[in-house]
């Protein structure tokens, strides 16, 4: 079996062996390298172009520490020394001598006899191309059957051009759920209550046609897709992929989450405005972040673990809040004005990498602040200075 299709952080010397019994080639999709790339120019040039083909094209695996012949694999080849400070390296030139950087790369080194193997899953990129810049350099490369090559002045058109449709497929994606929602046609039939709440996860992969998850692999992680808000949900594999249904009274659905093939996420609630006080209709920003914040670290989780790799656009959009005031504890903000339409589309924002609770909250406050700017706010003031999300305690 080929590493592509084993669990990243599950890969094992025996999965290294399969690949070399497979007699799985060099290509497209993986370069073996017999030693760990040297200090000279050449040597971090011939490892930036190397991983930036991969990115400008499919995608792949770089192996350091197997042999080839013929670009077939032969022999584990181990290295020795430091594991860990030649991914550190090897972060750090990749990091530093790219431009743009690429999100998404994991590395990883895998334990053999006699040493380790260094492995890199360099994930198709949603922002290609990629140029190699250090020591001088300044070159776009991608891949065939064959390895490397440098791209071509027609190449370079059609790469570009893709680039900049990534933003438009993501607006795309968006603006058809959100007219589907608001038409009644979202995956079940929704309480009318208060507005709704939706948001979107969309991994740049979900573009490609090959990137498809496991259904499956989503059922059983049903704990971590659970929807915003909710207290029970029933689970249901369906012609979209997998979702978590929340139920209210009458039997209508008051929250969901969908998980559908191609990675993507949507997380749909009602309820998001509160009661009438005084003829005011309030958004209680406290509960809103909550509903976003408590949830979103468990979908990258269930993400992580189907293998969709980052980047991953955040999209979050309000439906039915024309009028409403951004309040606190049931209580407006001071006079503040109401929103001016009925659908609130926050900017979207990119998460880079997988990683822990703060680091979502940095990458997402611009969202929020967003939200806070309709009161008036230049920033939310549940964040504090550091980007952590930090609401006051009463």
């Amino acid at each position: 079996m080929s590493i592509s299709a084993v669990n990243f952080d599950a890969i094992s010397e025996t999965d290294l062996t399969q690949q070399i019994l497979a007699g799985v080639p060099e290509g497209i999709l993986v370069d073996y390298k017999r030693a760990m790339y040297g200090f000279a120019d050449a040597d971090v040039k011939e490892l930036l172009k190397d991983v930036s083909s991969f990115a400008n094209t499919s995608g792949g695996h770089l192996v350091i520490g197997i042999d080839e012949s013929g670009g077939i694999p032969t022999a584990i080849t181990p290295l020795t020394g430091d594991a860990d400070k030649d991914l550190q390296r090897l972060e750090n030139l990749v990091r530093d001598g790219l431009e743009p950087r690429i999100s998404g790369i994991r590395m990883k080194s895998v334990a053999v006899s006699g040493g380790y193997v260094l492995l890199l899953r360099i994930p198709k990129s949603w922002n290609p191309p990629h140029r190699v810049s250090a020591r001088n350099a300044n070159r776009i490369y991608g891949r065939n059957s064959a390895g490397s090559y440098e791209f071509s002045v027609e190449e370079l058109r059609v790469v570009f051009t893709s680039s900049a449709t990534a933003a438009d497929r993501v607006r795309s994606f968006r603006a058809e759920r959100l007219a589907k929602i608001d038409a009644s046609e979202a995956i079940a039939p929704l309480m009318k209550n208060n507005g709704r709440l939706v948001l979107h996860l969309l991994p740049a992969s979900s573009f490609g046609l090959e990137n498809r998850i496991d259904v499956a692999a989503a059922q059983r992680l049903q704990e971590l897709l659970k929807p915003m808000s909710s207290m029970g949900y029933s689970p249901r594999i369906n012609f979209d992929g997998f979702s978590n249904l929340s139920h209210g009274t009458g039997g209508k659905c008051i929250s969901y989450t969908q998980i559908f093939r191609t990675g993507a996420i949507e997380a749909v609630k009602v309820r998001v405005t509160g009661d009438l006080i005084d003829g005011t209709v309030w958004v209680p920003a406290l509960t809103f972040d909550r509903s976003i914040l408590e949830q979103l670290p468990h979908y990258l989780a269930a993400l992580r673990q189907l293998e969709v790799p980052p980047p991953i656009f955040l999209m979050i959009t309000l439906q039915g809040v024309r009028g409403a005031r951004l309040g606190i504890d049931q209580r407006p903000f001071d006079d503040p004005p109401p929103i001016d339409r009925d659908v609130l589309e926050l900017p979207e924002v990119v998460i880079e990498q997988y990683g822990s609770d703060e680091s979502y909250q940095r990458a997402v406050r611009p969202a929020f602040d967003a939200l806070w700017n309709t009161a008036g706010y230049a920033r939310s003031q549940y964040f504090d200075s550091n980007d952590r999300w930090n609401p006051p305690r009463r």
